[in-house]
Formats: C-alpha cells, sequence, structure tokens
C-alpha cells in the first residue's frame, strides 16, 4: 500500500516538472478514481473518458493547488465538477433531442393532417364535379366524358356522335359554362 506521504512526494514531484512523477502520481490518481467514478456512472467507458478529463484537469492546474494536503479532496473536487457537467449536457442533449422528436412529430402529424385535408378537399371536389356532370344534359354530358375521360379531341368527337365538329364545339363551349356555373354555386371554383 502507497503511503500518504509518498503521494505527496509525487505531487511535489509533478509540480516540479519531473516526467516521472507526473505519470506515477496519474496511475495513482487513476486507481484510487477509477473506483469512485464507475459507481457513480456504472460505465467503464464513461469511467474512462471521465479520469481523463479529471486528469487533464488535474495536470492543467496543478500549480493552483496551494496546500499539497489538500490534493485528494481537490482531485475529488474535480471529479465531481466533470461528473455534474457530464450529466448535465447528457440532460440538455436528452431534452434537445426530446424537443426535436417532438417537432418532427408535430411537423408529421400537420403534414398527416394537411394530407389528410387535402385528400378530403379532393374527394369533395371530385364528388362536386362528379355531381355537376350528372346535372348536366345528355349531350352536353356525351361531349365532356367523351373529351375528358376518353381523351378524344373535338373532331374525333363529331365522328363518333355524327355531329358536325362546329355542333360538338358549341356543346363543349355550352357543357364547360354550365359546368363552371354550377361548380361555382358548390364553392369549387371561384369567378
Amino acid at each position: 500500500m502507497v503511503k500518504e506521504t509518498d503521494n505527496l512526494d509525487l505531487v511535489e514531484q509533478a509540480r516540479a516538472g519531473s516526467r516521472d512523477g507526473m505519470n506515477r502520481l496519474a496511475v495513482c490518481v487513476s486507481q484510487r478514481l477509477y473506483p469512485y467514478l464507475y459507481r457513480v456512472t456504472s460505465d467503464h467507458d464513461l469511467t474512462e473518458d471521465l479520469l481523463q478529463e479529471v486528469l487533464l484537469a488535474a495536470v492543467r492546474f496543478l500549480d493552483r493547488l496551494e496546500r499539497l494536503e489538500s490534493f485528494w479532496p481537490w482531485v475529488h473536487g474535480i471529479a465531481r465538477s466533470k461528473i455534474q457537467q457530464h450529466f448535465r449536457n447528457r440532460y440538455r442533449r436528452d431534452r434537445l433531442q426530446a424537443a426535436a422528436l417532438a417537432k418532427a412529430h408535430h411537423r408529421e402529424k400537420a403534414r398527416n393532417n394537411r394530407n389528410a385535408l387535402e385528400s378530403v378537399i379532393r374527394e369533395e371536389r371530385q364528388e362536386s364535379v362528379s355531381s355537376a356532370l350528372q346535372e348536366l344534359k345528355r349531350q352536353y354530358r356525351d361531349v365532356m366524358e367523351l373529351y375528358c375521360f376518353e381523351e378524344m379531341s373535338l373532331s374525333e368527337i363529331a365522328s363518333a356522335t355524327g355531329r358536325s365538329c362546329r355542333q360538338v364545339r358549341m356543346q363543349f363551349f355550352r357543357a364547360k359554362r354550365s359546368l363552371r356555373r354550377s361548380l361555382y354555386h358548390a364553392g369549387v371554383v371561384q369567378d
């Protein structure tokens, strides 16, 4: 077992710039702090990371240590500070992730609601157009159905129905005007 006075000698050697003293002090600190850090974190990798941070801070600020006898409480204070900092950062990160997930969920829900709304509107429009088509005079409805659904040209419709191109154009024009009026009254289109 290493005596407390030996540890203080290592601290003095490390403060004086001795590499060997610094390395031996680092080993001593690691052996003493590892169990403490592991009890708090229950994670070997995190314990190793925190131990490295404690050692770096201790080396960097060793010259600020006023009394050699307070070395171990000082090192434990650094360790507690690093643990608290880690858990604070993890808490913030977890909160940010939770907020980001909630925001993404809200956007997805809004998009789904918007898609659902658009789908309902599209269905209502289709029903309105279908209803308005059914209200057209039979000759107008035939021209519109052949033009819109069968994708026939007006001249092809004239040939198929035995009407003149002029008659089909006139019926198509009147069918569009009648549809527009019906859809306007149904609130589907604006003037």
